[in-house]
């Protein structure tokens, strides 16, 4: 990739998050780790929400975009 193209595209976050049953969370987890798209370490650890038997995690990815 040339040093001009790079140039002109800026790095720029997307934050993930999941939300749902501890099952279900772990399940798409290591969905998105089978397609390739994220590691399991990339995501924080599962926290509990205010909702019972519900937890979340999040991811940040990075883009460069125009």
């Amino acid at each position: 990739m040339s040093r001009k193209f790079r140039q002109n595209f800026k790095k720029q976050p997307a934050k993930h998050t999941l939300k749902g049953s501890r099952e279900a969370v772990i399940y798409s987890m290591q969905m998105l780790y089978s397609l390739g798209y994220a590691e399991i370490a990339e995501w924080t650890p599962l926290e509990p929400t205010d909702v019972p038997g519900e937890v979340m995690t999040t991811i940040t990815k990075y883009w460069l975009l125009p």
